[in-house]
């Protein structure tokens, strides 16, 4: 059975709710402490095959930027959360379904890259901004701590019940 159109299809539902999380959790005030677009960046890491990962990995921080203006081109926020998509769902893919590590510790390993690029990229484009490179890549990292712990909380049992039940549908549909 060729289960690409099923996995296209749920691409485009990670891609729709990248696009509408953050609206939610910024109209509630709690945006970019909890990261919100990076849960469904990373489930399409962890259930997608890889180009289908990448592609929301880059599209939702660049649509979402297009249709709603955050995250803002400039200061170069989308830009950098583009970068950041990249590593948040191919870390994912490469760690737990190529490598077959524990749902977490792929994770864990992610989020830490993730950190460390938005340390670097920060502290260059600070520099490149003329505004205090220590500060602004310190804090960068550290604002989203909270979302952090979350994710890793609840990221991983709820991936083992997205696998239960696209195992389950896709055993149930006949081929497009």
């Amino acid at each position: 059975m060729n289960n690409r159109p099923w996995m296209i299809i749920l691409g485009s539902f990670f891609l729709v709710l990248a696009l509408t999380i953050p609206i939610l959790f910024h109209s509630l005030g709690l945006g970019s402490s909890f990261l919100p677009m990076f849960y469904p960046l990373v489930l399409s890491g962890f259930l997608l095959p890889l180009p289908i990962a990448m592609a929301v990995g880059v599209l939702g921080p660049l649509l979402s930027s297009l249709l709603t203006g955050m995250p803002p081109f400039y200061p170069p926020i989308a830009p950098v959360m583009m970068v950041e998509g990249l590593i948040l769902s191919s870390g994912p893919f490469l760690l737990y379904q190529r490598w077959h590590q524990k749902s977490r510790l792929s994770l864990v390993i992610t989020l830490v890259l993730d950190r460390a690029l938005l340390l670097g990229l920060a502290w260059l484009l600070s520099g490149w901004l003329k505004l205090p490179r220590a500060f602004i890549s310190i804090s960068s990292v550290v604002r989203g701590l909270p979302g952090i712990l979350v994710m890793v909380i609840v990221i991983p049992p709820l991936i083992k019940q997205l696998e239960q039940q696209i195992k389950m549908h896709l055993s149930t549909t006949s081929d497009w």
